[in-house]
């Protein structure tokens, strides 16, 4: 069965990378900004030097035999979903937008939870984003509540896995306690990824690194996503960047092997190129998808799954650039087989969502699993006795091998205008939001139990009423 393959690491090159990776590990080591987990790591007989940590290679080869190969996520329901590891690519929307693009708007304007509800309700009803996320940053929420806040309407409104992340260090507890509300046996079956981003160039922040730690202690799947910045918080070599990349996420894994071995690992990354003319960061920038693909070759030399930020575009607007960066995105997602791609409604630097571009970047994923898919050859396929019998002149579309293969071989979208002149003119965009619309009114979203959620609402209300939040309140307000 021919299938499209994109290879860009030769062995003998990942062997290199592989080897300046620990050469940066025990000579210039990473800083961590926690005394408690500096103290740990040098009570496990790491070389410490005030905040920085050395790390030898006999401790990576350990921690890396200790990661797991394969991640079952599991849904709502306590349901095994999806593995990773295996290659086999689940989308889901960019995470923590700060902002939300209303349709027909140039202007993007601050999210409130309602918004995050709808998009959870439009990601539910979603065939190709297979995954929900904490996708938008609630401007009615104090920041220090808002990622427990911001797992309500997703718990509420889907049974799909979620990818998250804690904003502060209690946040990781208030939401694993959640989380555990509605699934038990929690750290066996796993219904949410935390990501958890080194500062580069090579450093750990006091809640980064304690989210890893105490997310190792709970035992639940941690994305590490280092955000090397191409020629500012990265070397300007896509070599020397991807060096840096690989040893984060190295001394990830030993961190949160030591405190917790087996801890179930995805090697991530939000890399982009730094703009020198406007001083942006590219997340799709051409040179920053290489660096990409590169690394996913190195966690596949690892044996790991792989996470990338992929399917989404640096545009202002849902435009000729946002498609051609988030169908690149996902064919890169698809061909190398990355297990979690982020990024599906994201625009403008990773800081927007937009409903609208969810519609359209499902049919893009839907178009970038088929052409990942290849195609079979078999006798049947090759179809040389179907055409012995059309022969000269004739046509298939009466037969009824294409009836058998019409659905198999054939991808259609909805949204996207295949149609002839002779049928209205609508642009794709107003397709899409009439498709955000017509969801919004119809799609049966999978309510979560009455006895649960009350469960759940009452222990974000103990944690968020210090805060002057109450979630009661804002569930009337905004029917959620």
């Amino acid at each position: 069965m021919p299938k499209p393959a994109l290879t860009l690491l030769s062995k003998d090159e990942i062997e290199v990378v592989h080897e300046r990776s620990l050469e940066i590990l025990s000579e210039i080591g990473v800083k961590i900004e926690d005394e408690n987990v500096v103290n740990m790591l040098k009570s496990k007989g790491l070389d410490v030097e005030g905040k920085v940590v050395k790390i030898p290679a006999y401790m990576v080869k350990e921690a890396l035999a200790k990661t797991p190969r394969t991640i079952t996520l599991y849904d709502r329901n306590g349901k095994p979903y999806h593995v990773l590891g295996e290659g086999k690519t689940l989308f889901n929307p960019g995470s923590a937008a700060i902002k939300i693009l209303d349709y027909g708007s140039t202007e993007p304007r601050p999210p409130i939870l309602k918004d995050l509800r709808d998009l959870v309700i439009v990601v539910d009803a979603l065939e190709n984003i297979k995954a929900q996320s904490t996708a938008l940053v609630p401007i009615d929420i104090p920041i220090e509540v808002s990622d427990l806040v911001r797992l309500y309407p997703v718990l509420k409104y889907s049974e799909k896995p979620i990818i998250t992340g804690a904003f502060s260090v209690e946040g990781l507890h208030y939401m694993v306690k959640a989380l555990s509300i509605v699934v038990n046996d929690l750290d066996k079956k796993p219904l949410a990824i935390f990501d958890v981003c080194p500062s580069p160039p090579l450093q750990w922040s006091k809640i980064a690194i304690g989210n890893l730690v105490d997310g190792a202690k709970y035992h639940v799947p941690l994305e590490i996503i280092p955000m090397p910045q191409i020629g500012a918080t990265g070397p300007v070599t896509i070599a020397g960047s991807l060096i840096q990349h690989n040893a984060e996420i190295l001394s990830g894994i030993v961190i949160a092997q030591l405190t917790s071995p087996g801890t179930p690992i995805i090697y991530g990354g939000s890399p982009s190129t730094f703009e020198m003319r406007h001083g942006t960061s590219l997340i799709a920038g051409i040179e920053a998808l290489l660096l990409v693909t590169a690394y996913v070759d190195m966690a596949k030399y690892y044996g790991i799954p792989v996470h990338g930020y992929l399917g989404l575009s640096d545009s202002k607007q849902i435009d000729y650039q946002a498609g051609l960066e988030t169908m690149l995105g996902a064919l890169i997602a698809t061909i190398k087989g990355v297990d979690v791609a982020s990024g599906p409604g994201m625009l403008e630097f990773e800081s927007v969502q937009s409903l609208e571009k969810l519609v359209l970047d499902n049919e893009i994923c839907g178009l970038a699993f088929r052409y990942a898919k290849g195609f079979e050859i078999s006798k049947d396929t090759l179809a040389i006795n179907v055409v012995r019998k059309v022969r000269h002149g004739g046509h298939f579309l009466a037969q009824k091998h294409t009836v058998k293969y019409l659905r198999r071989e054939l991808y259609m979208p909805k949204i996207l205008d295949r149609a002839g002149r002779g049928t209205a003119i609508k642009s794709i965009i107003q397709k899409a939001h009439e498709e955000v619309i017509r969801v919004l009114k119809e799609h049966k979203a999978p309510i979560l139990d009455k006895d649960i959620e009350k469960e759940l609402v009452e222990y974000i209300n103990s944690v968020t009423l210090k805060y002057g939040c109450n979630l009661d309140t804002i569930i009337s307000k905004y029917r959620i």
